[in-house]
């Protein structure tokens, strides 16, 4: 029996939150649920969740000389900074968590905390009992888009991190989530997938970071240590994608080796690397 009930957002970090959001609106459709403003203790942020395909992203910027998101965007360039999971009950899941040796880090709002990422496979994982009132999933409408996206985005298909030892670290998290690790790959070379982990509704898919780490023009950002690095995003029609960014000047990059025919999004705009696919992992529990 899993111990989450679903993925409840990525996070992404930058700088500039229009810079972050502007993109993601225009290429892909990404819809605003809430947009908020606080430099409380350990919060120190502009941001909230945007809705795209089937799934929602948090982002953000920072707020306040004090803000943990500034730290996070000066010593790491932003992007990719979180993954947040949600659960029926915080404080089962804080006991049931303390007992595989995992240690919360801070409270962020009531229902909601982070742990420390040395005991998580190096990275930071946010835990909610916590859901919004503007959430298509609890059955909140959405905001209208403000404009036409490019492309026709269905499904938020993955969310890809890169660690050192990718079948240890989905070994761990499955443990921690209590879903599956429903791929290994233990000869897996640096910078292909080694495992992935069943996020009940989503898929984590682990790739082995390099030796050296990863260049921001093969994997669309710098990476030398264990983090989050991209979002999947799936569209009807990746040839009919492809030569739409094409027309409006943006080209597209390898696919992630592991998985087959997914393309990175080429693009400068882009604060958060971004890969697009016509189909979910064979994996995915969804196409169960």
């Amino acid at each position: 029996m899993a111990h989450i009930e679903r993925l409840w957002h990525a996070t992404a970090m930058a700088a500039d939150y229009d810079e972050l959001y502007g993109p993601l609106e225009r290429l892909f459709g990404a819809v605003v649920m809430h947009d908020t403003r606080s430099e409380l203790p350990g919060v120190g942020r502009r941001g909230g969740m945007i809705w795209i395909g089937d799934n929602s992203i948090e982002i953000g910027s920072p707020l306040g000389e004090a803000s943990p998101v500034r730290n996070f965007v000066e010593r790491w360039g932003g992007g990719m900074h979180s993954l947040a999971v949600g659960i029926a009950d915080l404080d089962a899941t804080i006991e049931r968590l303390a007992g595989l040796g995992v240690e919360k880090l801070a409270d962020a709002t009531p229902g909601i905390i982070f742990t420390k990422p040395a005991q998580t496979a190096g990275l930071l994982l946010e835990w909610s009992a916590h859901h919004t009132d503007d959430d298509p999933r609890w059955g909140f409408p959405l905001r209208e888009r403000r404009v036409p996206p490019l492309l026709d985005v269905q499904q938020m298909a993955f969310v890809t991190a890169l660690v050192p030892d990718p079948i240890a670290a989905g070994e761990r998290l499955a443990e921690l989530f209590g879903t599956d690790v429903v791929r290994r790959v233990p000869d897996a070379g640096p910078g292909q997938v080694g495992a992935v982990v069943s996020l009940v509704d989503n898929v984590l898919v682990l790739v082995r970071l390099p030796e050296g780490g990863v260049r921001k023009e093969d994997w669309g950002q710098d990476i030398n240590r264990a983090r989050f690095h991209a979002i999947g995003l799936r569209v009807p029609d990746l040839r009919a994608a492809t030569d739409a960014l094409a027309g409006a000047g943006i080209g597209v990059g390898p696919a992630i080796d592991g998985v087959e025919g997914s393309v990175l999004v080429a693009s400068d705009e882009l604060r958060v690397p971004v890969y697009l696919c016509e189909e979910l992992l064979p994996e995915d529990p969804r196409r169960g």
